[in-house]
């Protein structure tokens, strides 16, 4: 985007330069001309009056006498009446003699005679090109400024869009903690408001789900415990007809599996992925975040060990996961030293378990809470748990289901 915007600015800057400066140059040119051709005729009639001055003195008029007037980017040509024509020309006329050169015909007054003078445009020609050169040389230069100054605004104008795809793509990880741009951009300030709108509806789905899955487990699962409960103590009780008793056993264990598919109900609404197609294997996720975690912990100079374990190839959905992580990487560079440890444990249904641990000299301070209890709300509308109180003590273990 930058780049096309540099190229737009450049372009857009150098024609109209170089389109002002053309249009000038003509001008110039024109004006060049006019202002010669007027001197040349001016110096014909100089020369007619000089002519003239020697004819009533009765003097002759010579080649030699008209070479020694005219110019040497000039023609002279003497015509009068009843004599040879006499022509005088300037040793650097011809080399500059391109079919456009400036003429003046004055007359020798008192006399039957003309006075023709002709005189090369090479020093105009000379002129323009110089001009034309310069305005070359200024177009370059002027499209080294522009691409300069092009980039920068480019840059600025490029910057908020790039931060929005940034967001754009966290996003489509199933992160809803947007680092959106601040900006008077009235289109960046609505991709950014869409992608806001967004987030919060990704989280409002979090919530509930996890709200769903909870009133159904509790709806469905607790009434089914009741009535097992109830109809285990009247299977064992011996005041009733044994067949009645085997009824009562036969539906206990129909209820038990009726409690087992809620379950599994539950836990499927639960392990669905938060957007199709975003979820990555557990054996790149780990290594990314572990990645990460070194990166930021190596500013600090402190080491990070990390591995990943379980049923590596179980996909999730990373967003709401690296979320948790960034927020628990806060914690631990704010309350702890030393060594930190980090691993990865997927079970064979799918729940993720995250261990976050540190070997180095704890630190505290006020407000320390608040970065966990973040955390611990995001993981709660994951439908997880975050357990411990202190990357340096026993250690922060976050659980989640397969989402």
């Amino acid at each position: 985007m930058r780049e096309r915007l540099t190229a737009a600015f450049v372009a857009l800057s150098v024609t109209l330069l170089v389109a002002l400066l053309l249009v000038r140059s003509y001008t110039v040119e024109s004006d060049l001309r006019a202002h010669e051709s007027d001197h040349v005729l001016a110096q014909a009639q100089t020369m007619a009056g000089f002519l003239a001055m020697r004819l009533d003195a009765e003097l002759p008029v010579t080649e030699s006498v008209l070479a020694g007037v005219v110019g040497p980017d000039q023609r002279l040509e003497y015509d009068a009446v009843g004599e040879r024509p006499l022509v005088a020309e300037g040793d650097g006329f011809d080399e500059g003699n391109d079919g456009q050169d400036f003429a003046a015909v004055a007359a020798v007054e008192g006399h039957d005679a003309s006075l023709t003078l002709l005189q090369s445009d090479e020093a105009v020609d000379d002129l323009v090109g110089d001009e034309r050169g310069s305005i070359a040389l200024l177009a370059l230069l002027v499209a080294i400024v522009a691409a300069m100054v092009g980039y920068l605004i480019a840059k600025l104008l490029a910057a908020p869009f790039l931060k929005l795809a940034v967001a754009a793509q966290q996003l489509g990880r199933g992160r809803f903690d947007l680092e959106l741009p601040h900006t008077r951009v009235p289109e960046a300030r609505a991709i950014g408001q869409a992608l806001q709108t967004s987030a919060g509806q990704l989280q409002e789905r979090l919530a509930s789900e996890e709200a769903f899955a909870q009133h159904a487990s509790h709806v469905l699962r607790t009434p089914l415990t009741g009535l097992r409960l109830d109809l285990d103590d009247l299977s064992t009780r011996t005041d009733l007809p044994q067949d009645v008793r085997a009824t009562m056993a036969h539906a206990v264990v129909r209820i038990d599996a009726m409690d087992e598919i809620a379950g599994e109900l539950v836990a499927l609404s639960r392990s669905n992925s938060l957007i199709a197609g975003a979820d990555v294997a557990l054996r790149d996720l780990g290594t990314q975040c572990a990645q990460y975690w070194a990166d930021s912990l190596g500013h600090y100079d402190r080491p990070l060990t990390a591995a990943v374990d379980g049923v590596i190839d179980t996909r999730y959905t990373p967003g709401p996961i690296e979320f948790v992580l960034d927020i628990l990487l806060t914690d631990v560079l704010r309350r702890s030293r030393g060594a930190v440890r980090l691993t990865f444990h997927a079970d064979d249904e799918g729940h993720l378990t995250i261990n976050v641990t540190s070997t180095g000299e704890t630190r505290t301070g006020p407000g320390d809470d608040r970065a966990l209890a973040k955390a611990r709300a995001v993981v709660t509308a994951l439908g997880g748990r975050l357990k411990g109180t202190h990357p340096g003590d026993e250690g922060l273990t976050v659980w989640l289901p397969r989402r």
